[in-house]
């Protein structure tokens, strides 16, 4: 029973690194688009409204607002929160989105067609609140406008959340050993150089069962590219702040279509394939390469009452973005008038975490 309810508690906490509300910046949303893509997020910024349309302004790609309700006008500054997509990763048909209209909107980005991905991207059911920058240094506000508090001593509190363990950020630090995330209300920070112990404390950043602890650091308010991080001095233990009650939890979206493969070459039960060249697989939608890596088996097939077939083939794996593809390289060119097992095992999924179904591809080599 104990173990059952740890893995309760460790999906539930897993559940909600997904579903709570993100706040960061435009900079930091382009540049992990795949991490943001759509998860609920926050951002301070100004908008630009170009007759029936409203985006944000002085962002380098396009991030247009569909409104839950009556949103800001043109130049209006404050708190725009909503659901983060890249219109170039949306499938046709996707009943999530039935509700929406983006005739106009292509029309205007990519003259009606349908944008590359990384390239066009909306925040969908948003909500507008005018508000200036904000100035007292909390987790949130420096996650929220990190220009303003850049190169500042400042002292905050947040939740330890040990080495990035809950996926509240999207891209590693790397600084030392000892780097750890703090979060509060909507924000997360990387911190850096110290050891996060003191009276009565020792946390280590790789372990959850140290996580939840509220910790104030003190430290510099760094940036490197869209990256924001404390440059810490000191930490200690700390009473949760004033701000954490905006912390808010959301529903789970629906979920998105299931993954399925849509492509291979060779196709199955293929003959005279050529042994030099690579297999492709392509899915659906897009994977998590991280859930690929030891989940593909590539063997050769015996003939019933043949000779035992060779060992396994050598090869790699390698997820190709673009595509949505793997592509199995092979060490060496496969053996000649062999029927070929490629295996896609149970565990690999979206980026969602939605899983594929196991898949197998069979086919003959030639001469």
């Amino acid at each position: 029973m104990i173990r059952v309810a740890a893995l309760v508690l460790l999906a539930t906490a897993a559940t909600a690194a997904q579903t709570q509300r993100v706040a960061t910046t435009v900079e930091m949303l382009l540049g992990s688009t795949v991490f943001f893509h759509g998860r609920s997020v926050a951002l301070h910024q100004k908008l630009l409204v170009e007759g029936d349309l409203t985006r944000l302004a002085n962002a380098p790609k396009p991030i247009y607002v569909l409104w839950k309700d009556r949103g800001g006008g043109d130049g209006a500054e404050g708190q725009v929160r909503g659901e983060f997509w890249d219109l170039g990763r949306l499938e046709s048909g996707d009943g999530r989105f039935a509700g929406y209209d983006f005739t106009r909107l292509l029309e205007v980005a990519s003259r009606g067609r349908r944008p590359a991905r990384d390239q066009v991207f909306v925040i969908l059911g948003a909500t507008f609140t005018p508000a200036e920058i904000p100035r007292t240094p909390t987790v949130r506000a420096i996650a929220l406008a990190p220009q303003r508090f850049a190169d500042q001593t400042v002292k905050v509190i947040g939740r330890f959340k040990g080495r990035n363990l809950y996926g509240d950020l999207p891209q590693p630090l790397a600084k030392g050993k000892w780097d750890f995330v703090i979060q509060s209300a909507e924000g997360a920070l990387w911190v850096t150089g110290v050891r996060p112990r003191g009276k009565d404390f020792d946390l280590d950043p790789g372990k959850r069962v140290d996580t939840g602890r509220w910790v104030e650091v003190t430290g510099v308010v760094k940036q490197e590219g869209a990256t924001t991080y404390l440059d810490a001095t000191a930490i200690a233990l700390a009473a949760a702040p004033e701000d954490a009650p905006v912390e808010v939890m959301l529903p789970d979206a629906p979920p998105a279509p299931a993954p399925e493969v849509i492509f291979s070459a060779p196709v199955e039960d293929d003959t005279d394939v050529n042994r030099a060249s690579p297999v492709r697989i392509q899915f659906s939608v897009d994977m998590d390469p991280k859930s690929i890596r030891d989940r593909v088996r590539v063997t050769y097939v015996g003939r019933e009452g043949g000779p035992s077939p060779p060992p396994p083939p050598v090869f790699t794996a390698t997820y190709l973005d673009a595509s949505r593809a793997v592509e199995i390289k092979f060490a060496q060119p496969l053996a000649p008038f062999q029927q070929v097992k490629v295996e896609l095992l149970e565990g690999i999924s979206t980026l969602d975490r939605q899983l594929l179904k196991p898949f197998t591809l069979t086919f003959l080599t030639g001469r």
